[in-house]
Parts: structure tokens; sequence; C-alpha cells
């Protein structure tokens, strides 16, 4: 028999917490899917993570597993906890709507291979969780599911496009989600909800969901409350696929527990905007005063990064031409219908010419190049997460930054994109609270290919900043979501 545990110290403990009692037997997947449920009737309304839900399908697996618990003895492998789903990705039977009113009636016929890949290891699909319509923007809002509040301030942005996700496992609705990531779709809610998200190198989560195959931009990845509940899920996901050309097989030591590491052997750059990022003062200030408070942590830290001198244009230039890739032809369809986002980005990419594309094509080589050489001389990279505080979600994106205006709305996440062009791997974990008392998280790079170490590195740090109050991860306030919640029921 289980022994029973509260629904609130259920949902308030990590993925790696609550598969050891289920491993241990000390609580059931029933009890604990009935209390993630109870979690997002409480709140979810006044967040909108959760867009389409799974219940009555994860109610019945959770019965079967606990029902064959004693039979079973694969608890190195199994991940039997309750997971979100991006709306970018497929479930059966679910609606993959992509935050579009175009595909509001798009009911998936079969699972996608992230998807199918996580029901093997019987994770339990949940539901699905709220993105930009597109999957394209600067927060996580959509014309037909509306926003996603960030759980400390349901009126601030949650991040994007895995906003959903991240306010989900912040709240805890679900302890882990799947996200994407491209210019910092996974990393930037995490910092924003002060939780982990990661994006891992190209190839470790092959997959056919991309209509660009060759696209070295677009990855699949995990998102935890901890660095160690990340490598819990990309583990489960991690896959080779025949028809992903940078599919590769991952370290080994990816699917063993995270494990501490000793710091002090480890050579450490930091840098507050990767030498072209944009980054308000405020931020640069905050990441070095809890930088401070922590590095002494490492053998050596210097004040360097890559060169990503040529990362703006490089990077503009080759994501116009996936706009066009994955919707050019929709547009003879659709038109403005498609949104204002997509059709401006469409206009500019057809102002590209060929030598523009090719050029880009040669520096991005070159970035890549020059990121791996970075690396055979640190161990890691640290960064702020995002440039700014979470702000109103109903701005398009942070347009003045310090009284500078910034014309793209990417240009703010730009410490995030600058490392999607180097292919490394890179994790965002939570380091306490900024100055207006929202989440800061750190960015956390490491050279391609080492996501296990880079997972391990971080649960590490991770591990160092308890008891450290300005360091500590915060909890959003349940009582004041569960009283918002009841208003906008009423």
């Amino acid at each position: 028999m289980f022994s029973s545990s509260t629904s609130n110290e259920l949902n308030d403990k990590t993925a790696t917490e609550l598969l050891d009692l289920i491993n241990k037997r000390e609580i059931g997947c029933v009890e604990l899917i009935n209390s993630c449920i109870n979690r997002y009737e409480k709140i979810n309304h006044s967040i909108n993570a959760i867009v389409e839900t799974n219940f009555d399908e994860a109610i019945k697996i959770c019965e079967t597993l606990d029902s064959n618990s004693s039979k079973k003895t694969n608890g190195t492998t199994s991940l039997p906890l309750p997971i979100g789903i991006k709306d970018l990705n497929d479930v059966k039977g679910l609606k993959t709507s992509y935050g579009s009113p175009l595909f509001k009636d798009n009911v998936a016929e079969e699972d996608d291979d992230v998807v199918s890949s996580l029901r093997r290891f019987s994770a339990i699909i949940f539901g699905k969780t709220n993105v930009p319509e597109h999957g394209f923007g600067a927060t996580t809002t959509n014309p037909l599911q509306g926003s996603t509040g960030n759980p400390f301030n349901p009126d601030l942005s949650a991040g994007a496009s895995t906003g959903g996700g991240a306010a989900a496992v912040a709240s805890g609705i679900v302890p882990l989600a799947t996200g994407s990531d491209f210019a910092g779709s996974l990393r930037t809610p995490a910092g924003f909800c002060g939780i982990a998200g990661m994006r891992p190198s190209n190839g470790i989560v092959s997959t056919n969901r991309r209509s660009n195959m060759w696209s070295p931009f677009d990855v699949e990845g995990p998102m935890g409350r901890t660095a160690a509940d990340c490598k819990l899920l990309l583990a489960r996901m991690a896959k080779s696929h025949p028809l992903d050309p940078f599919s590769k097989d991952p370290d080994g030591s990816l699917f063993f527990p995270a494990k501490e590491i000793d710091l002090k052997k480890l050579k450490v750059a930091i840098s507050h905007d990767l030498g072209f990022a944009v980054m308000s003062n405020s931020y640069k200030d905050t990441f070095y005063s809890k930088f401070a408070l922590f590095e002494e942590l490492f053998e050596q830290t210097n004040r360097e990064h890559m060169d990503l001198s040529k990362a703006e244009t490089t990077f503009m230039t080759l994501r116009s031409i996936g706009f066009l890739g994955d919707f050019g032809l929709m547009e003879k369809d659709f038109g403005d219908e498609l949104g204002e986002v997509i059709i401006k980005e469409l206009e500019i990419a057809r102002q590209l010419s060929s030598e523009d594309v090719a050029q880009s094509f040669l520096d991005h080589s070159e970035i890549v190049r020059k990121s791996n050489k970075f690396f055979e001389t640190y161990d890691l990279l640290i960064t702020p997460a995002a440039s700014v505080t979470p702000f109103p979600h109903e701005i398009e994106y942070p347009s003045h930054i310090d009284e500078v205006f910034y014309k793209g709305y990417l240009d703010w996440e730009a410490i995030s994109w600058g490392i999607t062009l180097t292919q490394c791997p890179s994790v965002v974990i939570n380091c306490g609270v900024d100055t207006n008392r929202m989440p800061f998280g750190i960015q956390i790079i490491a050279k391609q290919n080492r996501d296990a170490f880079l997972l391990d590195a971080a649960h590490s740090i991770e591990k160092a900043f308890l008891g450290i109050d300005e360091l500590s991860r915060p909890f959003p306030n349940l009582e004041k979501l569960a009283a918002m919640n009841a208003l906008t029921l009423t």
C-alpha cells in the first residue's frame, strides 16, 4: 500500500523527489495526478498556463501504473510523472493549435516523435501548455488562448515561447514540461519564472518535427524546477532519428541522475552581454553582484566570451530564411490571418540577397568554430538569463531599455540567441530575485555535446546556492493565485 501525502507537499516537490517517492512506493501515480489536477483547478485560471487537458487518459494510465507497480522494477528509466506538452507538439487526440485561430480545430491523429518517446518511459501527458501565436513572439500571448501570466505576478510576462510550460512548472501544476528553443524559448521563460530550462546540443533530441530538417536553430528540450529535473526529462527525450541530419547518440552519462562535481576544478568565463547583446544596467548590476557571492566556487574566473561580433546579422538573416520556408506558402492561403509578426518577418526576408544569405552561412560556421575553440580554455560560460525584468504581457516586446529604443522585437533577447548560434548546450537556473522581487536567472553554457556535464555542473551550482538568501529559489504566492483564480470563475 502507498502511504499518504498532502497535495501541497507533493506539488511543491521537485520531479527528482517525486520520482524517488514513486520508486519507493511511498506515493502512487494516482495520488500524484490527482494532486496536480487539484492544483490546476485552484490556480490555472489565474495564469492560463495549461490550455487543454488530458485528465481522463492520464488517470487511467496512472491507475494501470499503480496496479502494476509490484511487477515492474524499471524505476531507473521510467518517468511516471505528469508532464505538460508545448502546444507546438502533437499529442494524439488533443488539439495542436499553435495559439492560432487558423488551427483551433486541429486535432492530432498521432503523437509526434518527442511525445511518443516520452510515452515509452511511462510519462503521463497532463495537457498542452500555452504558446504565442505560431510559437513566435516576445511573450506568451495569442488571439486564441489569451496570455499566460507569470506566477509571481500574473500581470507580467512568463516569457516566450514556452511560457505556458514555465508557468505550469513554477506554480506546481506539473513537475515537468517539454519545450523547444530557437531564440531562447526555453531559457527566457525559465529565467522569468524562477525554474530551470535547457537548450540541448543539436541532435541530442532528434526529431522529424522541423519543417526544415537542416535548420540548426530549433531544438527540443526539458523544463523543470531544477537542473536535476531537466536531466531526468532530457534523458527520456534524447533519441536518434533517421530523418534528423543532426541526430547523434548522447553521452551515456546523460542517463544517470544529476551528480555533484568538484566546482573548484572548473575554469569559468563570465559575460553580461557576450560583447554585443542588449543588457539593461539593472540586470548587468544584479548579475555581477550575485556572481560575487559564488565566484569563489570555481578555480578561476575571467570576464571573457567567444567572438560573437557577427552574431546579429548572421542570426537575423538565417532566421529570415526559416520564416520564408515555414510561412511563405501559407501566406498565399491565409494572408494577414497569419498575424502581424509573421507578415513583417516575411517582408524583411524577401529583401535579402543571395550574397547576404551566403555570407551568413559562412559567418555562422566561423562562430561555431570559434566557440568550440573558446571551450578548449574554459569549462563554462555564465551570463544573465535575460536582459530585463519580466514586463507586462500586453507589451509586444521591451522596446525601450535604459532610454534606448530598439526596433527589433528580438533585440532584447540577444543574450539567448547569441548562444543559439554557437550550437552549445545552455541551461538556465534560478539565482534568487531581481530588484523588482521577480525571479532572476543565470544562463550556463558548455562545449558542444557536453550536455551531461553541463547539467551536473548546474546541479552543483544550485546545491551551492542553498542557504544563501540572495541566491535562493523563490516560490509564487499560491494563496494569492488561488484567490485570483476564484474571481475569474465567478
